[in-house]
């Protein structure tokens, strides 16, 4: 990751928490995301992903870190992926606790997935969430 990208100075302040995919490894959550994105609405593909739950929490933040706290439980390592070049890993636990800071400023949507487990999530610049379970995980 370009440590001059604008996402990298906005989220800098979680240098701690956050480890920036390099290119190859962006490349690669990129892809992966590509596989379980809806290509006819904002949302996860129902084709390759099961079980999708969906909120629409308009402006309240702690209902969403409720439900988000409730879909991943115990430490999981996830991959955040704004786009093929903005991607970095962080515990869940972390993005649980931050994820407002990190997503509602910019207001783009994001793709997140464990590397421990077949969850998938999606979130929404229109104050949505989706989650749901990869149905080919490896």
């Amino acid at each position: 990751m370009n440590v001059t990208h604008w996402r990298v100075e906005e989220l800098k302040h979680y240098s701690a928490d956050i480890v920036w995919l390099d290119a190859e490894g962006a490349r690669r959550a990129y892809d992966l995301v590509g596989l379980h994105d809806s290509k006819t609405h904002l949302g996860l593909n129902i084709n390759t992903v099961d079980s999708v739950e969906r909120l629409a929490f308009g402006n309240d933040a702690a209902i969403a870190t409720k439900w988000l706290r409730a879909r991943m439980p115990g430490t999981q390592q996830l991959v955040v992926v704004f786009g093929e070049d903005e991607c970095f890993v962080c515990s869940s636990v972390f993005l649980v606790e931050n994820w407002s800071d990190i997503f509602i400023p910019s207001r783009d949507d994001a793709m997140m997935y464990s590397k421990d487990t077949p969850l998938i999530l999606f979130y929404c610049h229109e104050n949505q969430f989706e989650a749901g379970q990869r149905i080919v995980f490896d």
